[in-house]
């Protein structure tokens, strides 16, 4: 072909002793040199693809005609060259077969536009294998939560069961309290599972639900304001699993004993960044509170014997006041 003459005769050595393909394209967009590495990796003969060939026989999810005008305008300078650096294509081989490639573009010293690019069909084929193999984990994961959130709930129905043989209120709110502690675990296991992120959750959804449902719990007959601050903290499922138990007690606590001496109060959930990774936890109430000599004795309650040892599981701190009501406050660090 007349394209393909002298004016090419001083780089076609150099270009076809690279493995990449090889295309120059000059300003009506018409392809006067194809290197010998194109012919191996697409099937086709270097004089196949010359002039309109290469548009009419090697096929891509792209038009041909907009390539070849692109192609155009990239070799008049009316595309920046810098915008396909490193731009992904997939074309069809004379076998059929799919070639990835990413392409390089530059304008040489004769003023066409010189096209290189990598074959990265290997490359891309293994992507798209972890990337299935990826989305088989996570639905596997997800599985994984929903059945541990169904076995709770099975837990938990099985307790229901037993309330109704039981004529202890000792133990009638000992077995409550234990629903208390599954529910908020198989909630986790809930929102792990509609959640996209299956590594953590958003835990100020966490807390209201869970809140929700303590409040349904005991709070039927009085007019309690439960108040949630929100923070936007997004925690893995161990430390959310700690927290949610922690607040399940306090919670609990508040409903069951704050407010013995009146139907109404005001209880706060809050937590929030200190500095960097340090947060706090904040539940508190303006109930009746506890008297000073006994705040040294509250610990020896199940309850906050569960608290306190949560609390060591997270390296955290937590401190106790009476004034105006109760307070918990626990600090800890990711």
């Amino acid at each position: 072909m007349s394209q393909n003459k002298n004016e090419n005769n001083n780089f076609i050595p150099t270009l076809n002793d690279i493995n990449a393909i090889i295309l120059v394209a000059n300003k009506k967009g018409e392809i006067i040199f194809v290197n010998k590495a194109t012919t191996e990796i697409l099937g086709y003969e270097s004089n196949e693809l010359l002039g309109d060939g290469w548009w009419k026989l090697t096929k891509s999810n792209l038009d041909a005609e907009k390539r070849k005008s692109n192609t155009i305008a990239l070799a008049k300078g009316e595309i920046d060259i810098k915008n396909t650096h490193l731009f992904e294509n997939a074309l069809i081989a004379k076998n059929g077969n799919i070639v990835w490639t990413q392409w390089t573009n530059t304008i040489n010293s004769q003023g066409h536009l010189v096209g290189i690019a990598q074959d990265i069909t290997q490359k891309k084929v293994l992507q798209q294998k972890l990337i299935q193999k990826n989305k088989e984990n996570e639905l596997l994961l997800k599985e994984v939560h929903h059945r541990v959130k169904n076995n709770l709930q099975i837990i938990s129905s099985m307790l229901n069961l037993q309330f109704n043989h039981i004529n202890d209120v000792r133990v009638f709110e000992a077995l409550q309290k234990s629903k208390d502690r599954i529910h908020s675990m198989a909630l986790i296991h809930e929102k792990i599972y509609t959640s996209k992120n299956l590594a953590a959750i958003n835990f100020d959804d966490y807390i209201l639900d869970l809140s929700k449902a303590i409040k349904h719990s005991y709070d039927s007959n009085k007019e309690i304001e439960l108040t949630i601050n929100k923070s936007g903290a997004i925690f893995n499922i161990d430390l959310a699993v700690n927290l949610g138990l922690i607040i399940t007690e306090l919670l609990t606590n508040s409903y069951k004993h704050a407010f013995l001496a009146s139907n109404t109060g005001k209880i706060i959930i809050e937590l929030k960044i200190i500095s960097g990774n340090k947060y706090s936890l904040i539940v508190q109430d303006n109930g009746k509170g506890i008297i000073q000599k006994d705040l040294t004795n509250i610990k020896t309650s199940f309850g906050l014997e569960i608290v306190h040892a949560l609390t060591d599981q997270i390296n955290g701190t937590l401190k106790t006041e009476s004034k105006n009501g109760l307070k918990h406050s626990l600090q800890f660090e990711l």
